[in-house]
């Protein structure tokens, strides 16, 4: 990594954060539960990318408040980018798509195949959002029960991803 990318701009994603990079940016973020979802187009040399932390955003839409993170859910951080990238006049069958994260090894153990194993849940929103929209998944590195460090070149689509030692 170092030297061949070592001038692009670099930032780190916070957790119900996404970001697009029309200009080329090296993004870093570290998933445990959480998901990862990139979304690239080869052609121009853009990438967006989302950390989104709870599945379903009907869970809070109850509240009178608008939620102000708009990528802390899957759905919606899916959402809004496919809508950015209509925007910007990305055709959806350009789009390379790559996902990552939903582990369930965090703090609580044995929560894998329950209500409480959000990582599971996000992976499965992510999935039946995307089949929805007929975008395929090129690459996932999902489930399991140790977090992932994620380093994601905008302008290539290229990620890099580190597994953790311990669970988060």
């Amino acid at each position: 990594m170092k030297g061949l990318y070592q001038d692009l701009p670099k930032i780190f994603l916070q957790t119900g954060d996404c970001f697009i990079g029309v200009q080329p940016t090296m993004v870093t973020t570290v998933l445990g539960s959480c998901l990862g979802v990139t979304m690239h187009v080869p052609k121009m040399g853009i990438g967006t990318i989302c950390h989104a932390f709870l599945p379903d955003s009907s869970d809070c839409r109850a509240s009178l408040v608008p939620e102000p993170q708009i990528c802390r859910f899957v759905d919606t951080a899916l959402q809004n980018m496919l809508e950015t990238m209509d925007k910007i006049g990305v055709p959806r069958r350009e789009l390379v798509i790559k996902m990552f994260g939903g582990s369930s090894g965090m703090a609580v153990r044995n929560v894998e195949n329950t209500t409480y194993d959000i990582g599971r849940r996000n992976i499965a929103m992510a999935r039946k959002l995307l089949k929805f929209a007929r975008l395929d998944i090129q690459v996932e590195d999902v489930g399991g029960q140790r977090g992932r460090k994620l380093l994601f070149n905008t302008q290539t689509g290229e990620v890099w991803v580190k597994k953790l030692r311990e669970p988060l």
